[in-house]
Order: structure tokens, then C-alpha cells, then sequence
């Protein structure tokens, strides 16, 4: 169709070469580039022989210059292999059609290596795999058999040769990236509590890496209690009421429950030594939101800085973890301290958890939540002020018996944790680099290498690799109970227009200067009926800032590639009201139609800081806090990042943003995020090949360059419009211009659900094709005569349908007048000379 972009690339992908990093970004040759992609998941990545071409074609078509192969490690690469280890020869010759037809179209594909394998017995992993962190993650940079399976992949798929190429893919220049591993970090898997239920072998392994680095450092224990000062800090009084939950309802404990939780309460005796009462809650279904129900006691004083030991005899029917923490017993209710998770099983269990006081309160609350369907007893819950001595009698590294600190339960030495915290960098910098060290070298890989994603692992650690990568989700979907159920799941609500500072700019500031960086997850998950506005704002955003990829997720999760509808929370393969503005997606990303930030400001971050941070976040913020150096409105007005070693930019140390202003400009001119009317905000680009608006109108006229837009009556007031040059000589020169408008959509027959305060969700009523769309009614004004233009309405294909009359809007101005009668969300313009 008209909109075709294919003509665009370069073809075959590679033809100039592998990409290269020259200056901290990408290079094709000699020449700057940058990529707009997607991604394809799991069985999508092993499509029909007959479907790899119309797939390549397809994406080409809509700009897609980078396909991000995602998932193909959870199942469908295995095929009918007997276990997870051994590639099935037909799956793997589906990958190279695909990656042959992507390649003749001038598509480049980064090949991610671990994302979703978790190992089984099959694979000779014993223990039960519930107990370990998904898919392994953080457990696989320390665990050697797992690393070494790691590798056999790796060369399985890197050192195998297309056929149809005559390439392997370890030396195929259409390969531009090779992936590490996905969302993975010890450091973070460690920081949500993942670690803490490691079963054996694996706890076992974990504690003997843990003491022979302890041994390596200090030579012995006297040493290492020497420099730690581990005495311990006494025990205070009993800070709790009623230890067995024995009171009743009038007692100090309370069963937080909503018209959705149906329970039970009983208390019982245990018989035996150390027998006593205990407390029983029955869950037969838990409440509307995760944390319901919960058991909870409040009103204990808590000490900044203090140490805290909760202790516990708990068990539970099924076994599954809960959550136990200590936070506000009042508004705004945030965590002072506590946030573990805990795995119980059938028999009764002591559970001890240190933790430090981040925060003083007069009313603190202890709450047992996360509480899914089953049956927990508790009994001698106990919260007293102090923590026992790290390490404990008999506790030697010369023995491996030091246990490794837990989440849920800190050692109550800052040297201990500052240690702890150095060992999981030196951990993780041993895998990543060894990692990238093996693709390289023993297998020859010429693609460019990254570990994982920042905010998972240390900026410093993965910098040592060749690009830094990075996600994010405006309101992805939240599931209170069970990961991906189907039903019990929704999104939150709200248009990023009207609060793009913090989150916009919390991305940036994951930026490393002096690399080349990218987004390859990105999206605002359907069913948000605000959803059009993230691709064109995030492209616009990404040229201004100078990053080197975006990637939509996704494209498909299947190998249903032309649904006529829409299918789930991210696929856009049959999204009308995102795909018709990736043309100017593509132009205003990969062609740089938003041209980079004048000033670069630069936030100095040395390892020696990044360290500091981390060893603070073990007890605190988390791993991402390292972000939180760059103030979030500096990415709205210039380009910024972290300066790990004082190369680049202009120092941002020091520099104030009052996040109050109403509107904010990039200082190149084009990009405005105008929050002046409360709830009704709005985003403009105006570049000189590509114009967008997105938001709510409000009656406002949009002055963009010459181009003037008016939008007419809106079902919710909102509504994204993209104009942009499609032969690139730009506006006010002869070609054509692609016009798309977008409101509401929805598929056939969906069922959405509001559940209150902003969240929605259509449980699994998601419809049938085809896909409702608003028709918007929009008035757009050109800066040229009404006889040097003609407009043409697009069918689904983009091809032209039917021509529309252009009226005279005053001297030398065209009218164009688009609405709900030409049934089409796009629309071409034709400039004549």
C-alpha cells in the first residue's frame, strides 16, 4: 500500500557489514543508525514454511528494521525434543526461513539466548523448581551446571549454519545483537526475596560460593569477626500482643478481608513437645486485590536505623510463599523495613527475620499477606528490638557454614552487608563477562553483545559489554493472585500525557553515556483505550534523547500473525490504532525526523558511587534506586545520563527541575508536554517531516509548524493524530504525506469491566474481529493551495479507496476535512509541485 516502508531498507540486512559501535552508538559502515523494531515470541518465532516470507514482508512493510527473537527458549525451540537441552532440527529450520526472508528485507534480528528455559528433572535439575527464582534467573549466574548448559545452547544456535545463507548465525551480519539473558540479576533476584527459598542443592552451592569468597578476602573467621563486629545486638522487650492469635476479633490481631475473600478462622491446639495453641485461616477465595487477605497487628513503635528480629512458628496446606512485612499502620501505609517472602510447606516451621528500621513511625504494623487459596497456621509470632550475632556459634567460612544473608533476613553489621553487596557484583561481573568472553571468543560471535537489562544488574557490570539495554511499561498488567491468569488480571488506566515527567524521564535516566543504548521492550498494554499515544511519544522521545533502538512489544506471541483483531495485552499485529501511525514511528526514530537534544547533561556515577547506592539498597530502595541521581523532568528539556567515567555532556550534579511547571519544551523546540488544563494534557512533535499530536484537544486549535489541527466531538475527549512525509523532502515540498487519526477501539462483542479507581479489564471477554474503531473527526489545515492537493481515503491494505474533496482554507491554505464517513483510520495526501 501507500504506507509501505519496505522500499526503505537497506537490502540484505548486513550487506554493509556487521554493526559497529563508533563514538557510543551504532554505526552501519560509516553511518549513524538507529533502529526501529519489534518483537516476536515464543511460537511466533517458528512460523509455517509458507508464512516466513508474508511475515518479513509484512513487518518490513511497517518499518520494522530490528526483530527481537524473544521466548524461544520456553518451549518452542525444543519441539519434539525429549527434554530442554537438545534444539529440534525442524524447529530450528523454521528459524532460518524466518531470519533468511527477515534478512533478504533488510531486517536485522537480535537473538536473545536464555529467557523462560527452567530447568526439570529431565534435564538432571532435582528439587522442586516453585522453590527456585522463574526461569532460574539470578540462580544461573552462579549455578555451573546451569551456566554450562548456558553455553551448549549458545553454541547450538550461534555455531549453527543457515542453509539458506550460508552463514552461522555467530558470524551472520544480519545478527546485530546477541542477548545474555533476559531480566536476570542475582542482585535483584536476591533483592525480591527470591534467594531465600532456594532448595537444595542449590542453597547449599549458593553458601559455599558465598564463604569462599568470604575466605578469599579475610583468610579465616577471627579475621572476618574482627572486621565485621559481630557481636549481635541484644534483644529488647516484646513489642507484640496475643503470640498465638488467640484473642478473637476484639483482640490486638486483625483479618483484613473484602467482599470477594470468603475464609474461615479457627484456633487449635498442637499436641506433642513444643506443642501449644495456634491460629488457623482458611482462604476458599482471596480478595479483589493481592494483599486481602491479610492478618495484621499495629501500633508498635519503631527507631530509624534500629534493628528488628520478627520471629514466627508458621505452616501451610498447599505450600506456597506469603508475604510478611512491617509497614505504616496508617496512610500512605509504605514499608518500613520488612518485605520477605516466605515458603511454607506441610510441617511446622521457625522463621527468623532481621531487618533494619528504614524509617521511624509511632504506630508500625506487622502483616502476614499474599495469602492465595489454602490453609496457614501461625503461632509465637514475636517483634523485638535487636538482632542476634552474625556470625552465629560454629558459623565458620573455613566450613562453608556461614548461611548467606536472606531478603527477609539482614545481618545486623553494615560491614557484613557492604561485603554481601560486593560479592553479588563480583558474582555477577564473573558471569556476565565470562559470558560474553565465551560467545566472542570461543564461539566467534561478530554481533554486538549485551548482558541483561539495567535496573536488574549493576550499570558498571553491564557496561563491560558491548551495548546497554533496558525495558519499561506504562501500567502493564497487574494479577493480584496468579501470575497470567487469564481472568483475574487488570490495567491500570490513565493517559501518560497528563503525567509523562516521571515516568518519560526515569527512562532516560537509565541512559549510560558513552554506550550505545536501547528499548526493546516498550508498550502500553491494551486494553487501555489511551494505548495510541505511547509508540508515537516514546519514538519522538527516543530521537530526542539519542538512544540507538526502540523495540514495540510485540508483534505476535503466536503464529496467528493476521488476526483482524486484537489478541491480548501487547501484540499489535492486529492493533488498527497503533499500526497505522508506525510509519511515522519509524520516521521520527530511525530516520530522525526529532532531531537529538542540544545539551547533554551528564550525572557523574563512578563504580566506587554505584557500589555505595547498592550496598544501601540491599536494606532499602532496591537496585533501581541507583536511577533516582537523574531528576526525572531533566529528560524532558535535555538529552541526559550517567557518566560512568566523566567523558561526555555537561554536568548535571547539582541541577534542579521543579517538576511543578505545566509545560515542558525539549530545547530543540519540537517536543511539548502541555499539562496546563488538569487531566486533559497533551504531547506535539513538530519536526520538519513528521508531525504528531496526541491527548485531549479540548476545544484547543493545535498549531504545528503551518499545519493546523482541530479536532471535532471525541467520545472520551482524546484522540492522536501523525502526519508525516512519506518520499522525506519534508512539508512544503512535492510528495506524499501519510495522515492517520485515531480515537477508541475495540474489538467486537469485548465486555470491559471497570473495576474502580482506575483500573479496568475484560477478564478473558476480549471479542472477535473485527476491530471497532472511532471515526475521528478532524479538520487539518495545510499551508499550501487547496489546487496543489489531493487526499485519498486508505483501506485496510493502505491502498487508495476513494478521493476526498480539499477545500480553500483562506489564502494558500488547504483544508482537509476527515471524519467517521470515510470508514478509515488513515489517509493519504498528495503534494503536487
Amino acid at each position: 500500500g501507500e504506507a509501505d516502508l519496505s522500499g526503505e531498507f537497506s537490502r540484505p540486512a548486513g550487506k554493509e557489514g556487521f554493526l559497529r559501535v563508533r563514538e557510543g552508538r551504532l554505526h552501519r559502515g560509516k553511518k549513524r543508525i538507529r533502529l526501529w523494531g519489534t518483537n516476536l515470541c515464543f511460537d511466533a518465532c517458528f512460523p509455517e514454511p509458507a508464512d516466513a516470507e508474508a511475515l518479513a514482508e509484512r513487518l518490513a512493510a511497517f518499518g520494522m528494521g530490528c526483530v527481537r527473537l524473544h521466548h524461544m527458549d520456553a518451549r518452542s525451540i525444543w519441539g519434539k525434543s525429549k527434554d530442554h537441552i537438545h534444539i529440534d532440527p525442524e524447529r530450528l529450520a523454521r528459524l532460518d526461513r524466518l531470519i533468511a526472508a527477515l534478512k533478504a528485507r533488510g531486517i536485522r534480528v537480535d537473538m536473545n539466548l536464555h529467557v523462560s528455559r527452567w530447568f526439570g528433572p529431565k534435564e538432571g535439575f532435582p528439587g522442586n523448581r516453585r522453590l527456585r527464582p522463574k526461569y532460574d534467573k539470578g540462580l544461573d549466574n552462579f549455578e555451573p551446571r546451569m551456566i554450562a548448559l548456558q553455553k551448549k545452547y549458545a553454541r547450538d544456535l550461534l555455531g549453527h549454519v543457515n542453509p539458506l545463507t550460508k552463514n552461522a548465525y555467530a558470524a551472520e551480519p544480519a545478527v546485530a545483537f546477541v542477548e545474555i539473558s533476559n531480566e536476570d540479576s542475582l542482585f535483584s533476584q536476591w533483592w525480591r526475596g527470591s534467594m531465600d527459598t532456594l532448595p537444595e542443592p542449590y542453597a547449599t552451592t549458593f553458601r559455599r560460593i558465598w564463604n569462599e569468597w568470604l575466605l578469599k578476602k579475610y583468610g579465616s573467621t577471627e579475621k572476618l569477626r574482627r572486621a565485621w563486629g559481630t557481636a549481635g545486638t541484644g534483644m529488647g522487650p516484646e513489642l507484640l500482643e496475643d503470640p498465638d492469635l488467640q484473642a478473637g476479633p476484639k483482640g490486638p490481631w486483625r483479618v483484613e478481608r473484602d467482599g470477594r475473600t470468603r475464609l474461615a478462622l479457627e484456633r487449635g491446639k498442637r499436641g506433642g513437645p513444643g506443642g501449644g495453641p495456634f491460629f488457623r485461616l482458611k482462604v476458599y477465595r482471596p480478595g479483589a486485590v493481592s494483599w486481602r487477605p491479610q492478618v495484621s497487628q499495629a501500633g508498635f513503635a519503631l527507631e530509624k536505623g534500629a534493628w528488628y528480629t520478627l520471629t514466627f512458628q508458621a505452616r501451610a496446606d498447599p505450600p506456597r510463599p506469603i508475604r510478611v512485612n512491617c509497614i505504616m499502620g496508617h496512610k500512605p501505609w509504605r514499608n518500613l523495613g520488612l518485605n520477605a517472602r516466605v515458603r511454607l510447606g506441610p510441617e511446622w516451621r521457625k522463621v527468623v527475620l532481621v531487618f533494619k528500621a528504614r524509617a521511624g513511625d509511632p504506630k508500625g504494623r506487622i502483616t502476614f499477606t499474599g495469602l492465595s487459596k489454602g490453609t496457614l497456621d501461625l503461632a509465637r509470632v514475636s517483634l523485638r528490638k535487636g538482632a542476634p550475632p552474625y556470625p552465629g556459634k560454629g558459623e565458620r567460612i573455613e566450613e562453608s557454614a556461614l548461611p548467606v544473608p536472606r531478603r527477609g533476613s539482614l545481618p545486623p553489621s553494615k560491614k557484613a552487608l557492604s561485603d554481601f553487596a560486593d560479592f553479588l557484583w563480583d558474582t555477577e561481573k564473573n558471569y556476565w563477562w565470562g559470558m560474553d568472553s565465551f560467545l566472542k571468543k570461543d564461539l566467534g560471535v561478530r554481533a554486538l553483545v549485551s548482558g541483561t537489562q539495567l535496573g536488574y544488574s549493576p550499570a558498571h557490570v553491564q557496561a563491560g559489554l558491548d551495548y546497554l539495554d533496558t525495558h519499561a511499561y506504562w501500567h502493564h498488567p497487574r494479577f493480584p493472585h496468579r501470575p497470567w491468569d487469564r481472568k483475574d488480571w487488570w490495567v491500570e488506566e490513565e493517559a501518560l500525557v497528563n503525567r509523562p515527567v516521571e515516568f518519560l524521564g526515569g527512562i532516560a535516566a537509565r541512559r549510560v553515556l558513552g554506550k550505545p543504548f536501547t528499548l526493546s521492550e516498550y508498550n502500553h498494554p491494551q486494553p487501555s483505550r489511551f494505548g495510541a499515544e505511547g509508540f508515537p511519544m516514546i519514538a519522538a522521545f527516543g530521537a530526542f534523547q539519542d538512544w540507538d533502538g526502540i523495540f514495540v512489544f510485540t508483534w505476535s506471541h503466536d503464529r496467528d500473525y493476521t488476526p483482524g483483531r486484537i489478541t491480548g495485552y501487547f501484540d499489535v499485529k492486529g492493533d488498527p490504532a497503533r499500526l497505522v501511525h508506525m510509519a511515522a514511528c519509524a520516521h521520527l526514530f530511525a530516520r530522525g525526523d526529532a532531531r537529538p537534544g542540544k545539551r547533554v547533561l551528564a550525572f557523574p556515577f563512578g563504580e566506587k558511587k554505584e557500589r555505595g547506592i547498592l550496598r544501601e539498597a540491599l536494606a532499602g530502595a532496591g537496585p533501581r534506586s541507583v536511577f533516582s541521581l537523574v531528576p526525572p523532568g531533566a529528560g524532558l528539556l535535555s538529552r541526559v545520563g550517567l557518566d560512568l567515567e566523566g567523558k561526555e555532556g555537561v554536568s548535571g550534579a547539582g541541577i534542579r527541575v521543579p517538576e511543578t511547571r505545566k509545560v515542558w519544551v525539549s530545547d530543540t523546540g519540537e517536543l511539548r508536554w502541555d499539562l496546563s488544563r488538569p487531566g486533559a494534557g497533551f504531547f506535539t512533535a513538530d519536526t520538519r517531516r513528521t508531525k504528531v499530536f496526541t491527548g485531549f484537544p479540548a476545544g484547543r486549535k493545535t498549531r504545528l509548524g503551518g499545519v493546523e489541527l482541530s479536532f471535532g466531538k471525541l467520545r472520551m475527549g482524546w484522540a492522536t493524530a501523525t502526519l508525516t512525509c512519506l518520499d522525506g523532502a519534508g512539508f512544503g515540498a512535492p510528495g506524499r504525506i501519510l495522515v492517520a487519526v485515531t480515537g477508541l477501539e475495540q474489538n467486537t462483542g469485548a465486555r470491559l469491566e471497570d473495576l474502580g479507581r482506575g483500573r479496568i479489564t475484560l477478564r478473558d471477554r476480549w471479542g472477535k474481529a473485527p476491530v471497532l474503531c472511532e471515526g475521528v473527526p478532524l479538520e487539518a489545515t495545510l499551508p499550501y493551495p487547496a489546487s496543489r492537493v489531493r487526499l485519498f481515503a486508505l483501506d485496510e491494505k493502505g491502498r487508495k479507496k476513494e478521493e476526498i474533496p480539499v477545500a480553500p482554507a483562506g489564502a494558500g491554505k488547504a483544508l482537509l476535512r476527515l471524519g467517521p464517513s470515510h470508514r478509515t483510520l488513515w489517509y493519504l495526501a498528495v503534494l503536487s509541485g
